[in-house]
């Protein structure tokens, strides 16, 4: 049995099995009969999913095959509090061309930034923090808190205050909190809407 990364490559677009066979003009049975291997073969079917999957012919059932990918280091699962996802239990998602090799991502699992965010939308952003202020203000980032609970993290925009190195942070569907201490600002570089 020959090496099959078709549903591989279509969870990386973030294709349902029907978008993909509505794409290429298939039954949805038959392209999950493709992916599940029950179907030897896909050759005449090789040029569409090239194309609709944005692939080259041979990454469709190469052994080797991996897709540049970007780790997914914490979810949104309650208002913009962010829970951080251990390394070892953390999944890949597609890594967006042009955007740093320290590029980490964020899932939002939640409704309650509906008017902002969907829920399982991707928010990139680099896990190296911003020291120039002028590259996170006005802009929503990854925020880390300077509390007593150390690492604490939100999704907020970030706005000057007026004492130095004091800023506002408004966070989606929360208050709005007033002079507070960053330790670390991440900017939100790219979403990719589910």
């Amino acid at each position: 049995m020959s090496t099959n990364n078709i549903a591989y490559l279509r969870r990386r677009r973030n294709f349902t099995q029907k978008r993909l066979a509505d794409m290429i003009g298939i039954p949805a049975s038959t392209l999950n009969r493709i992916e599940s291997g029950e179907t030897e073969g896909f050759e005449k079917y090789r040029a569409k999913l090239t194309k609709a999957l944005g692939c080259k012919p041979e990454e469709l059932d190469a052994p080797d095959f991996q897709l540049p990918s970007t780790l997914v280091t914490g979810f949104i699962k309650y208002k913009t509090f962010i829970k951080d996802i251990e390394r070892n239990d953390a999944e890949h998602v597609e890594a967006i061309a042009g955007l740093p090799a320290t590029t980490e991502a964020l899932v939002i699992r939640t409704s309650d930034l509906i008017n902002y965010h969907g829920s399982n939308d991707l928010l990139y952003f680099d896990s190296v923090p911003q020291s120039n202020e002028r590259l996170f203000l006005d802009r929503e980032c990854v925020v880390q808190l300077d509390t007593k609970k150390r690492g604490e993290k939100l999704l907020a925009w970030v706005t000057k205050a007026s004492g130095e190195g004091k800023y506002i942070l408004h966070a989606h569907m929360s208050p709005m909190m007033s002079d507070v201490k960053i330790l670390a600002a991440h900017p939100i570089l790219h979403i990719k809407r589910s």
